[in-house]
């Protein structure tokens, strides 16, 4: 008897499962080391049937990416609703971006600590397209606390957009940072409670504007 095709629902907890038992492949082993094969073995399924919701390990990455950089913006866009003033609107930025970071950091790691490929790494392939996608969105959370340095910026006479670059790669330096090493527990070797400096970081990202 032919087997009942699964329904929407169905089929997209079965996407999110091969992403999640991928993104654990790829925390433990490397993304070099993510094969159909090993997800296979790890979902307790044929490889094949992998290829049914995804068509290749590098679609899968991707997806990865797109899910973690949808979460963080998501969280953010949340954070921000009917938030006017703009110094507020850092403030807020700069929480999520730590929240998120120190809450998962399996996604934080591929997406901003590791050396694992990139948009340009997918210039001229097949999977150029699908990488635009998840640029876009990787810039997402970037984009806004451009948008709102300018905004800050501008009611002291403006700045130029080097500048206003500028001010976002201090910002997410300092926020990575403090996140990255929080999360590669290199600061408990120094102190036993880092995570009581975090507001003062985030006054201090915000002391400069």
């Amino acid at each position: 008897m032919p087997r009942t095709p699964r329904n929407e629902a169905e089929v997209n907890e079965v996407r999110d499962r091969i992403l999640e038992s991928a993104l654990n492949i790829i925390c433990d082993e490397g993304y070099g080391n993510l094969t159909m094969r090993k997800l296979g073995n790890a979902l307790g399924c044929a490889a094949k049937t992998i290829y049914n919701y995804y068509g290749s390990k590098e679609e899968i990455y991707l997806r990865i990416l797109v899910k973690a950089f949808e979460a963080l913006n998501a969280s953010a866009d949340e954070a921000l609703k009917d938030v006017s003033d703009p110094l507020r609107r850092l403030r807020i930025l700069c929480n999520v971006y730590i929240n998120f970071g120190l809450e998962n950091v399996h996604y934080y790691d591929i997406m901003f600590s590791w050396d694992v490929p990139k948009y340009t790494n997918y210039l001229g392939t097949y999977f150029e397209s699908a990488a635009s996608e998840e640029k876009a969105t990787a810039m997402h959370y970037a984009v806004m606390a451009e948008a709102v340095i300018s905004e800050i910026l501008s009611k002291k006479g403006g700045a130029p957009k080097d500048e206003i670059a500028y001010h976002v790669i201090r910002m997410w330096s300092m926020l990575h940072g403090y996140v990255s090493l929080h999360n590669s527990h290199s600061f408990r070797e120094y102190h036993s409670d880092a995570l009581q400096f975090r507001q003062k970081i985030v006054e201090e990202i915000l002391a400069n504007f």
